[in-house]
């Protein structure tokens, strides 16, 4: 089962089109539209990968990163930020604040799913992938 990914995504465009490019690569999506959403989300099943926008309808993906990093459930999520902002100096913020990466929208699909697929190889394996020992 591939690698769980929570896509943090207030425009619906976007996020059915990465979610879909997404699955297509072997990757289980959960995909929600603000920050509220996110912690529910992760709080339940938290994801390996957050793919995370930064200008969100209830806060920032720095907030998002955050309350991750300092919850012991989701301390271990790689994050990558999106963002349509060309606020000079985000992307350094944004690297200092944590994130694994940064993509500034547009960007080309390919790159983002070449560096998720890299971060994947870099999460820790599936239970399920371990051989059960007999006792």
């Amino acid at each position: 089962m591939g690698k769980r990914i929570l896509l943090v995504e207030d425009d619906k465009y976007i996020a059915l089109a990465l979610k879909i490019r997404l699955q297509a690569e072997g990757f289980q999506v959960a995909v929600v539209n603000d920050k509220a959403a996110a912690f529910r989300e992760a709080g339940q099943q938290p994801p390996d990968i957050a793919l995370i926008d930064f200008n969100l309808p209830d806060g920032t993906g720095f907030e998002v990163m955050g309350e991750f990093t300092s919850n012991e459930r989701t301390a271990s999520v790689m994050n990558i930020i999106m963002t349509a902002s060309k606020q000079p100096g985000l992307r350094i913020e944004a690297m200092t604040a944590g994130a694994i990466d940064y993509f500034e929208k547009p960007f080309k699909s390919a790159e983002l799913i070449a560096c998720i697929q890299t971060l994947a190889q870099r999460a820790a394996p599936d239970e399920s992938s371990f051989p059960q020992a007999a006792l």
